[in-house]
């Protein structure tokens, strides 16, 4: 009768051992996956920093925060989904991302260089789920626009709801 016993707390040992196994393998294959998608995104977004965006596709003035450098005040809808704000358009730095520039593009990805320090609320509206790739080191970029559009932007960023911003510290 012992042995029965016996043989019984060996066998569910065995079996509660192997369970163990199992979810601890899998508790493992998922934090790598997690680490490889992780390594993934980071390759893309690099990639995704080095796509040049002609200067053709944006609609730029002179600039409100100097008048030597542009802002940029439209994109062209046939252009990119994936966006590179460059430093200077030909010759001119841009600073300034004005009212609804990018508004209602369905963009995907916009890289953002150190040069932009103000950008309108209203700038990026109606591209939701959008990701922001911000290569600004020293200062942080600043929202600038009514009160009234500050408040109604409220929960965005620049006018995109859901938006993902890394920024390059």
């Amino acid at each position: 009768m012992k042995k029965n016993g016996f043989i019984t707390s060996a066998l569910l040992y065995g079996i509660l051992s192997l369970f163990l196994i199992l979810i601890l393998g899998t508790v493992s294959i998922l934090a790598s996956r997690k680490l490889a998608n992780d390594k993934i995104k980071e390759s893309v977004l690099n990639d995704v920093q080095k796509i040049q965006t002609s200067p053709k596709c944006f609609e730029t003035e002179t600039s409100p925060l100097d008048s030597n450098n542009l802002q940029i005040t439209g994109y062209d809808s046939t252009c990119e989904k994936t966006v590179y704000i460059p430093t200077t358009i030909y010759g001119q730095i841009v600073d300034y991302i004005g009212p609804n520039a990018f508004s209602n593009k369905k963009l995907i990805n916009v890289t953002i260089e150190s040069t932009i320090k103000q950008i309108h609320v209203t700038a990026f509206n109606n591209n939701d789920n959008l990701v922001f790739y911000i290569r600004n080191t020293q200062d942080k970029i600043k929202g600038v626009g009514t009160d009234e559009e500050i408040e109604a932007a409220e929960g965005t960023t620049w006018g995109a709801y859901n938006a993902t911003i890394n920024w390059d510290d």
